[in-house]
């Protein structure tokens, strides 16, 4: 008999994964749906391999693996859905095979080389809210990735799961921006544009989830300490061209240099202490 003493626990990232209306699939043709299946899983265990995790299990169309790192999981899910796409795009409509990706970074029971416990069925539940190609992930590992990868997320509100005791909050991965901006794309996206709809982003997860407003502010906090810094650099550079031009031994730019510093110093100081406070 297993003794809680017994048993090994730890706090991994896991990715499960599933095949959308494998069933029809099968019905239409067994044979072509194992031998897609087969290869598909393949490049899966590959991707995941190079990603730093492990496949930990592949029952029937699912395939569950861990990673150490929540942004190995996600990059390695983008990875996953990106090839996947490419080979779907060779394959009749009724024979793609399209995978649903949920992340969730929770505590694990770990059993020889297999994981149980409430972080592998969050996973397995947020598997399910995704949509064909596409990946969802749980609160937990959203606050890992917010500001480390470079896609957009959509906030999908409180999810109730099965087997499930508290709600779930789940985010939806957005890796093909390119479906909701094709009009933008076609005129090239500007740097000040990606700027504009990363703000306009977040300004709508806010509204959705209280807790993105810390991101609100620290973006807004940046933002604003690179204006004034941008211009103390261009006026203070100015007064020290008009300084040498006009030099009659006398040096006087450094005055308002190091007034305008000391305030931008103390606004560094306000930012870095309102990052660190969390307010």
């Amino acid at each position: 008999m297993t003794t809680e003493q017994n048993v090994t626990r730890k706090l991994a990232a896991i990715l499960s994964a599933d095949v959308k209306g494998y069933s029809l699939l099968m019905r239409d043709d067994e044979l072509a749906t194992v031998q897609t299946l087969k290869i598909y899983r393949e490049l899966m265990a590959t991707l995941i391999h190079q990603h730093h995790g492990r496949v930990v299990d592949s029952p029937g169309d699912n395939v569950l693996a861990e990673f150490a790192s929540v942004v190995d999981a996600v990059q390695g899910a983008v990875s996953i859905q990106k090839e996947l796409k490419v080979k779907n795009d060779t394959l009749r409509d009724k024979r793609k095979m399209e995978f649903r990706i949920g992340i969730n970074l929770g505590d694990v029971i770990v059993e020889n080389d297999h994981i149980y416990g409430d972080g592998v069925n969050i996973a397995a539940r947020l598997e399910g809210m995704a949509d064909p190609g596409g990946i969802c992930i749980s609160r937990t590992a959203f606050d890992q990735i917010e500001d480390k990868l470079p896609f957009g997320y959509e906030y999908l509100g409180e999810k109730f799961a099965k087997n499930i005791t508290k709600p779930v909050r789940a985010y939806k991965v957005n890796i093909w921006p390119e479906t909701h901006t094709s009009k933008v794309l076609k005129t090239g996206m500007t740097k000040a544009s990606r700027k504009i709809k990363k703000v306009s982003s977040l300004f709508k997860m806010q509204e959705q989830d209280p807790q993105a407003k810390k991101q609100m502010k620290r973006l807004k906090s940046k933002q604003r300490f690179m204006f004034h810094l941008k211009a103390y650099l261009g006026v203070i550079g100015f007064l020290f061209i008009i300084n040498i031009l006009t030099y009659h031994g006398s040096i006087w730019f450094y005055w308002p240099a190091l007034g305008w510093g000391l305030f931008l110093y103390l606004h560094w100081l306000r930012k870095s202490y309102t990052n660190r406070s969390g307010r």
